[in-house]
């Protein structure tokens, strides 16, 4: 059972977000400071573009905060050296977390399922960890497919039902990633053992095109995103914004070639 995050009153605070209404990666330009509010030890639902989303963080002020404007849909995570989740802590699991866990929200097997948004890893140190998962279209199963970032890689992984030893996974994509500038997704995916697709545009180009099997039978998908790493403690922090967020049913490959503007 979800242990419930300890209650906090919300904190505003003033952090520099770059806003750039783009259609391909851009280079970050200097902005006027954003206002943000703490939202990582909220206990309630944060509901972003009509998907309700629980916070699994330390509960540090840093941790999530929201852009405060509210025609401006961002949302900045960030991960320091023992930023422990409370549920991964009583697990013994050396595991380090900011993230939005979606799981109110799920979507059936064979179901169609689209997701767009836009995303920028803040510059800073060389950034190493044994692994780091900054999205994931998580399940009550299986994880059909995860987004990492590594050794200034972009990586992305497939899962598939195999063996009763676990999952079969795929590395469907692996390439150098550029920080400090934004980065326009959209993904499609159908778990399925014969009819099961992955499509994924990065930046306006397919990154991944795959048909086959992917997911498992009964698996209940649904979204998560922000920062997930192990194993720690890792020195590093690690910082990133995500804008206009989109999951669900409905298809958005329009938002390849216009991906929606960062402002």
């Amino acid at each position: 059972m979800r242990i419930a995050h300890r209650l906090a009153t919300a904190v505003t605070t003033t952090f520099f977000a770059i806003l750039l209404p783009v259609n391909c990666p851009s280079k970050a330009q200097d902005a006027q400071p954003m206002r943000w509010t703490s939202v990582g030890s909220s206990e309630g639902p944060i509901t972003i573009r009509g998907t309700p989303y629980v916070a699994e963080t330390a509960g540090a002020d840093w941790s999530i905060r929201r852009a405060s404007v509210d025609t401006t849909d961002i949302t900045r995570f960030e991960v320091r050296a023992g930023d422990v989740w409370g549920e991964d802590r009583s697990s013994g699991e050396n595991k380090e977390r900011s993230e939005l866990d979606g799981y109110k929200r799920r979507y059936e097997y064979g179901s169609d399922v689209w997701g767009a948004y836009s995303f920028l890893i803040e510059p800073g140190a060389e950034y190493q960890s044994d692994w780091t998962a900054i999205s994931q279209m998580h399940g009550s199963k299986i994880r059909p497919f995860h987004i990492h970032f590594k050794a200034g890689r972009l990586i992305i992984y497939s899962e598939a039902s195999g063996s009763r030893s676990g999952p079969e996974t795929s590395i469907r994509y692996n390439q150098m990633l550029s920080r400090n500038e934004w980065h326009h997704v959209v993904f499609h995916l159908r778990e399925g053992s014969t009819n099961g697709q992955l499509e994924i545009w990065l930046d306006g180009k397919k990154a991944v095109d795959f048909s086959g099997m992917i997911g498992a039978p009964g698996n209940q998908a649904y979204w998560k995103y922000g920062i997930y790493r192990g194993y720690g403690p890792i020195a590093t922090p690690l910082a990133i914004q995500f804008a206009n967020m989109e999951v669900g049913k409905s298809e958005l490959v329009a938002r390849v070639a216009t991906p929606l503007p960062v402002k």
